[in-house]
């Protein structure tokens, strides 16, 4: 019994000491990493402008660029934008940025420091850019006057051989739609299911696509007969959606427009939409218009324009005076909807539930 029991004290002993090293050991190597870790400081310090910040396209910016006091000798900086590639070296870290070319919204400048060839470090600065071009003042004038159905929470609104197509929106209540622009009278209609809130439609050759808003769900539809022939999905809200007939352009409530591949619904680029002020949000329903897209503003009694390869907004069109009676100040019956006839080059815009569909004209001041 005693040889038993100094057994047990030995072995627990044992196994006490080795956990204890083992222990040990770990927290030694933990301090190793932790160390190594810390000895990797950043080279690279940009002493301005900070991260962020808002300027003017064709402002050139002053970047001010220093090395930290370490022992790897830096012989060369590098930097790369979109576009273009600039070595600087280390006696003269003075850089210009050239931002006419530039988009509005985010660029990012890419800077990298090199010794004996290998980079060793880099450093990422990201600045903002308003338009530098005042958008021109337009104001919305009534041509002719249709009828509009009432229950439609128009959401997406696109006209095609002499038909309107209508998506409406609400949960149990959105549809796909084709109407008689001059009757209103609705001629086919498609229910989405009822978890769906309908949003932006557009036709993509002889397809339908309409999105929804949370549910990271389109769907693509026979333009004919309205049969479901694919669903998508994406990782964002969905708002607004068009196109210039070789890709799609989606809005999601921001002020960022995404550019899509039309069949598999990849991105294929962005842009942020800016004004000589800056970004403008809530960015809903879109229509493509020679070579502009024309984009409802959530909750506002105007349209703007933009032109989808800077992000610039050159027009903004003021809609009050078509505003129906009763619906000014709405906070859910907004204006909502653009459509264009190419063929005839007829412009419409309508509203959510809205009694009247309305050819317009855009009248600058």
């Amino acid at each position: 019994m005693h040889k038993l029991l100094t057994f047990i004290i030995i072995t627990s002993f044992f196994l006490v000491t080795n956990a204890c090293q083992n222990k040990k050991q770990q927290q030694e190597k933990k301090e190793i990493k932790t160390n190594e870790v810390t000895k990797r400081v950043s080279v690279i310090e940009v002493k301005s402008p900070r991260a962020g910040e808002l300027f003017t396209l064709s402002d050139i910016v002053k970047v001010d660029i220093a090395l930290k006091d370490i022992e790897q000798n830096v012989d060369s900086i590098i930097i790369q934008t979109e576009n273009t590639q600039a070595t600087l070296l280390t006696e003269n870290l003075d850089y210009s940025w050239e931002t006419q070319n530039l988009k509005t919204g985010n660029n990012t400048l890419q800077i990298s420091a090199y010794a004996k060839g290998k980079k060793i470090d880099s450093y990422t600065l990201k600045l903002r850019f308003k338009s530098d071009i005042k958008p021109k003042l337009y104001e919305c004038r009534i041509v002719n006057t249709y009828p509009h159905d009432t229950k439609a929470y128009t959401q997406g609104l696109f006209y095609d051989d002499g038909i309107l197509y209508e998506g409406t929106g609400q949960k149990g209540e959105s549809s796909l739609r084709k109407v008689i622009l001059e009757t209103g009278e609705l001629i086919q209609s498609l229910s989405l299911p009822a978890k769906y809130f309908g949003e932006g439609i557009t036709a993509f050759g002889d397809k339908i696509i309409q999105l929804t808003w949370t549910s990271q769900t389109g769907f693509v539809y026979d333009k004919e007969n309205f049969t479901l022939i694919n669903t998508l999905q994406y990782p964002t809200q969905g708002w607004g959606i068009t196109t210039d007939g070789k890709k799609l352009i989606m809005s999601d409530g921001s002020q960022t427009i995404y550019f899509l591949e039309p069949e598999y619904f990849t991105e294929i680029g962005r842009i942020e939409v800016y004004d000589h002020e800056g970004p403008v949000r809530n960015l809903n329903e879109l229509e493509y218009i020679d070579g502009l897209v024309y984009a409802n503003i959530f909750l506002q009694e105007e349209i703007i324009a933009f032109d989808p390869k800077t992000g610039k907004v050159v027009k903004r069109i003021d809609c009050r005076k078509v505003i129906p009676d009763g619906y000014r100040n709405e906070r859910d019956n907004v204006l909502n909807g653009i459509a264009y006839d190419k063929k005839n080059n007829r412009i419409f815009i309508t509203g959510k539930r809205w009694p009247h569909l309305y050819e317009v004209q855009f009248k600058e001041f």
